[in-house]
């Protein structure tokens, strides 16, 4: 067994193919159903992780299985023929560095962003409440966690750190002169949806409402809580809408062209300001193509992301460096502790197999090693693999294996 992962993300696929490939609400329960189902016998837990940026699925398994695990994994979701070439794949010790730098922000398309160590946990948390994220996996995401916020709060990665809301502020501050006179409507009562409204609300934009599915009571801050309206009052709203910000879980946009066009002649063509921060897109692409609608979707957040990049980027060969070094650290640790487990079973399988006479001679032997050499029935592996201990680290583990 050995850690694996396969994904997508920004620098490998564009944002209409990374839409395709996506695990969240709407579908998480039906790829864990078939990844149980269809990898159960030789993958022994995994997780998955889908963010604005990428797609991936990591997994404790056989070794050398990634390939026809993520082939059926895509068309699982329907998606082999337009995905396949942009996923990547990594295993051990490559899998775990990649998903250090994954939730550190080193990965991001916003160097050293802050929300990602976030997803990455409440995934990891997700999994393992459900009973799929356990053992092995569980252990090596838990390190994983600790080395990414040592690379974050070791350096200045993190430093001033933008946001997919911080983008989006910036991108209204571009746009209005005075953005706190204009008026915003939220699709959406998720935590991205809550950054953006907390993040507008202190930098001086108070007039706010949002729109869910459900009606939900959502508390920003000590000084600024609002009640969500329910979708279908979307249409009624966008009309005295100045910036319209979404950020919800849908296979399809939800926000067409028509229903902008429309609230556009009730507007007088005042202009509106649109930022689609859905994975899949939340609204329609055609929306562009009118005058005074102005689309920015993730793809578009990139343009904006360039401010401290030279300050971010030295930071970034700080935090890698760290990471590298805990990543052997920890690597080393792992090693030995599995070569002692390997150790350990293999004195209980001997134990298990000497007689009382042998077991005390075995005990007050100078060498146990040389003596075991002599004993019918053990195995050259078996030798080796306790080859490496101390006298007295194999009497200990014999002990404690004749008295469990």
């Amino acid at each position: 067994m050995e850690l694996q992962l396969f994904g997508i993300n920004h620098k490998t696929s564009k944002l209409s193919h990374r839409e395709l490939f996506i695990i969240n609400d709407s579908n998480q329960d039906d790829f864990i159903n078939f990844f149980k189902e269809e990898f159960g016998h030789f993958v022994e837990s995994f997780f998955s992780l889908s963010t604005c940026n990428r797609t991936e699925v990591y997994y404790y398994g056989e070794p050398g299985t990634s390939i026809s695990i993520a082939q059926k994994t895509l068309e699982f979701l329907g998606c082999d023929d337009i995905v396949q070439d942009g996923i990547y794949f990594f295993d051990d010790e490559a899998a775990i560095e990649h998903m250090c730098c994954v939730a550190s922000g080193l990965d991001s398309q916003v160097l050293g962003e802050q929300e990602i160590l976030g997803q990455f946990k409440k995934s990891v948390q997700n999994y393992t409440k459900l009973g799929f994220l356990n053992n092995q996996l569980l252990r090596v995401t838990e390190e994983i966690i600790s080395i990414a916020k040592a690379a974050r709060t070791e350096t200045k990665v993190g430093h001033n750190p933008l946001s997919v809301s911080g983008l989006s502020l910036k991108i209204v501050q571009e746009i209005f002169e005075d953005p706190t006179q204009q008026k915003l409507t939220i699709v959406g009562a998720g935590q991205m949806a809550m950054n953006v409204i907390e993040n507008f609300y202190e930098n001086g934009i108070k007039n706010i409402q949002a729109v869910n599915r459900s009606k939900k009571f959502l508390q920003i801050n000590d000084s600024f809580s609002l009640v969500t309206s329910n979708l279908f009052k979307l249409g009624t709203l966008i009309e005295t809408t100045d910036i319209l910000v979404t950020s919800v879980n849908s296979p399809l946009p939800i926000i067409g062209k028509g229903l902008i066009e429309d609230a556009m002649r009730l507007r007088a063509n005042k202009p509106m300001l649109l930022i689609d921060l859905g994975v899949p897109r939340n609204v329609e692409d055609q929306v562009r193509d009118l005058e005074y609608a102005y689309l920015f979707t993730i793809e578009d957040i990139e343009l904006v992301t360039q401010e401290n990049l030279d300050e971010r980027s030295a930071e970034a060969l700080k935090a890698m460096q760290i990471i590298k070094e805990r990543i052997k650290l920890f690597s080393h640790d792992r090693f030995k502790r599995q070569y002692r487990n390997e150790a350990y079973e293999a004195l209980r399988t001997i134990s298990l197999s000497l007689n009382q006479q042998d077991y005390f001679e075995l005990l007050r032997s100078d060498d146990p090693c040389q003596f075991l050499q002599k004993i019918d029935g053990v195995s050259t592996d078996q030798l080796n693999q306790i080859s490496a201990l101390n006298s007295h680290a194999i009497f200990s583990m014999l002990k404690e294996i004749r008295s469990a």
